[in-house]
């Protein structure tokens, strides 16, 4: 296996702080994680077979789960031409999973190097966003299915990025959300400080979608919206990385915005930043991930660095991360009440950096992943400054009474070594029946990428 040390990131005007490098073959491995003296299952489902093959390579974005239980993902290099793929994995007879790729992205004029997973819409269509290909900047495409089992899919190209399109704010690289009446929004980013977009549906069957900037983002409120958005109670959240400036904590730590849609067609978006993080030690900083929704409307999400766990050092700053929510109003109009829920440490089996948006369940346990730490710590392939492991999917409990204290528990802790994989980049998918669906950017047989199975 190939060293996997790197520097944990996302995007920032267009250049990686984490570069992903792998090889990937097909392998099918049950393994048990060792977790405060309880075992949780854990298994993995695929491992990417990668370069030089159609298969997949490298994913970094979530799965999405089908009504039938299959499992839909991208993954940023790989397939026919090297330039990513769209993916589907259906359970079979036993504990093996079928994959099969369903796409492989060109780069022109479709599309390449998908980072985000995909979205449902009605019919059974997946929709998705490319940050690079198309004619210039990037893609938001979908995939209808098959008339008929085993059919191809088809793809299309709804609207591509480039300079005279949607202005200097380009790159779309945040999940598609299906909106009202079939409209698309998501988030990108570019040259300038980013934009929130939308794609309206055409009037007829085969006509051109239309896109239009919602809302441009700009130092005096936030910048660099890096995950998409979510939709509540009507109005669209979401994150952006920087804040008023590039320079934390004298307010360039990064925020959390509402947009509201106008209340007369054509009219302005309005936008509202909720709140703006202050880094450690108090608080998190540089958030690249989408917000999760959980019951009575609060909002929860990470940020990569910040927060009490000084033993870690980003970049930019000190701090291994948070999770944190945010507390609607009791009245309408009044301030949302922020609070870091959890900081990581890198230190006795924790994790550190998550990247990643977290997954809620209807009794409110929040699990999630980051990219470094947790026990596996012994000869680790997987290292960023002085925090070792390759990673945790981690649950937390909410208090039993409000204002206490969330419990924390480590459900794996990745290695990278006999078939586990490696520094996960992306969210979990919650299934119906309570199992968790990940991926990892590295790790499986070969080191280069998996899609595991987790069951709290």
């Amino acid at each position: 296996m190939k060293n996997c040390t790197a520097t944990p990131g996302g995007r920032v005007n267009g250049t990686e702080l984490l570069p992903f490098r792998s090889i990937l073959f097909m392998a099918l491995a049950t393994l048990t994680a060792q977790v405060a003296a309880a075992q949780t299952p854990f298994e993995v489902l695929y491992s990417f077979r990668g370069y030089g093959v159609a298969d997949g390579a490298e994913p970094r974005g979530a799965v999405t789960i089908s009504k039938d239980g299959a499992l839909y993902g991208t993954t940023y290099a790989g397939g026919t031409y090297g330039k990513g793929t769209v993916f589907e994995l259906t359970p079979a007879t036993g504990a093996s999973w079928n994959e099969t790729v369903i796409y492989s992205f060109s780069g022109v004029p479709d599309g390449a190097f998908p980072i985000a997973g995909l979205t449902f819409g009605s019919g059974g269509i997946l929709y998705g966003a490319t940050p690079q290909g198309g004619t210039l900047s990037g893609t938001i495409f979908q995939l209808v299915p098959p008339s008929t089992a085993g059919g191809a899919w088809t793809e299309t190209v709804l609207y591509t990025f480039d300079s005279s399109s949607l202005g200097q704010n380009r790159i779309p690289d945040g999940t598609v959300l299906v909106g009202p009446n079939g409209t698309l929004f998501t988030t990108a980013r570019g040259s300038g400080n980013g934009t929130a977009v939308a794609l309206t549906p055409p009037v007829t069957p085969g006509g051109s979608w239309t896109g239009a900037v919602i809302y441009t983002f700009g130092f005096a409120v936030g910048s660099f919206p890096l995950a998409g958005m979510v939709l509540e109670g009507g109005a669209f959240f979401g994150t952006d990385y920087f804040g008023v400036d590039l320079s934390c904590p004298s307010g360039g730590c990064g925020a959390v915005y509402e947009l509201t849609p106008p209340a007369t067609q054509g009219g302005a978006w309005t936008e509202t930043t909720i709140h703006s993080f202050t880094g450690p030690p108090a608080d998190g900083a540089g958030s690249a991930a989408a917000l999760a929704v959980g019951p009575g409307g609060v909002l929860y999400g990470t940020t990569i660095w910040g927060g009490s766990g000084t033993p870690c050092y980003f970049p930019i700053g000190p701090g291994c991360g948070t999770v944190f929510q945010l507390t609607p109003p009791a009245a309408p109009g009044g301030a949302w009440t922020e609070s870091v829920i959890h900081s990581f440490t890198g230190l006795n089996g924790d994790g550190a950096f998550p990247m990643a948006s977290v997954v809620v369940d209807k009794n409110g346990i929040i699990y999630g992943t980051t990219q470094y730490g947790g026990s596996a710590t012994s000869g680790s392939p997987c290292t960023f400054t002085n925090v070792s492991g390759c990673g945790t999917v981690f649950e937390l409990m909410p208090p039993a009474a409000p204002g206490g204290a969330w419990t924390e528990k480590i459900l794996h802790s990745f290695s990278g070594r006999h078939g586990d994989g490696s520094q996960p980049l992306a969210g979990l998918a919650l299934s119906s029946t309570g199992v968790l669906y990940g991926t990892t950017s590295k790790g499986g047989t070969p080191g280069g990428g998996t899609v595991f199975a987790i069951k709290p």
